[in-house]
């Protein structure tokens, strides 16, 4: 009886052996890290939006690094200009900011592809398969141009930075490629803002100096209008249901 008892719960199954997940099963250790990482950089990113009053009057630089924001690319800048910090070193902290979690979306287009698809649109019936499989079908040498140039494109505001970069795993780009992409576009995109912040001076860096006196106050402020939206979507979820 012991021995049945072992059994069965060793092959009880984990909360993670979904059909519906992108892995479509029990995923492996490599799915596991990549799962998790996603949640956790956005997780992340929550949390570096009340910590941005408190640096960007003091170390933008590091704000940069931390955060890959524009406006603090600017205000990095402006701080440059000023004589505050070495303009190069702005505009690299600008790049590593922008860079350091992309490789996380092009792993999960590597490991999921067609995964992906069936995650968003919805439970893996007959349809699904074969909409994975239009999709799949309809890898060209135009589309896989399309898509270097949604990575290059990445880091402007109206083009969706995680589907690119998922996609840009999912047609087999290498990760050179890929990062080598990624680069020309984030350091074009952390050069125009950072020459911006450098146009502009003192002013910017005054503003920058201003909101971190009042840090307590905006940092509250955004972690007011975070639960806010959260209690806004619970309370809509719940509508929905009832």
């Amino acid at each position: 009886m012991t021995t049945e008892t072992r059994h069965i719960r060793i092959n009880k199954p984990r909360p993670l052996d979904k059909s519906w997940l992108p892995w479509g099963g029990s995923p492996s250790a490599r799915d596991l890290v990549c799962w998790y990482s996603i949640w956790l950089v956005f997780a992340y990113s929550f949390a570096m939006w009340p910590l941005k009053p408190w640096l960007i009057g003091t170390h933008p630089v590091l704000l940069e690094v931390l955060t890959g924001d524009q406006s603090t690319m600017t205000v990095a800048g402006a701080f440059a200009r000023v004589g505050e910090t070495p303009f190069v070193l702005a505009l690299i902290a600008g790049v590593v900011g922008m860079m350091k979690f992309a490789w996380v979306f092009w792993l999960a287009g590597r490991l999921w592809g067609a995964g992906l698809v069936r995650l968003l649109a919805g439970p893996p019936d007959e349809r699904t398969k074969k909409r994975s499989r239009g999709l799949l079908a309809r890898d060209t040498p135009a589309n896989r141009r399309v898509i270097a140039a949604a990575v290059v494109l990445a880091p402007l505001p109206l083009i969706p930075s995680a589907p690119a970069f998922a996609s840009a795993g999912w047609v087999g780009m290498s990760l050179t490629t890929f990062l080598t992409l990624n680069l020309i576009g984030s350091a074009a995109w952390a050069g125009l803002f950072t020459g911006l912040g450098f146009a502009i001076g003192s002013p910017a860096v005054q503003i920058a100096e201003k909101v971190t006196d009042y840090a307590i106050w905006v940092s509250l402020a955004i972690v007011a209008a975070m639960l806010l939206l959260r209690l806004a979507s619970s309370l809509r979820a719940a509508r929905k249901s009832s």
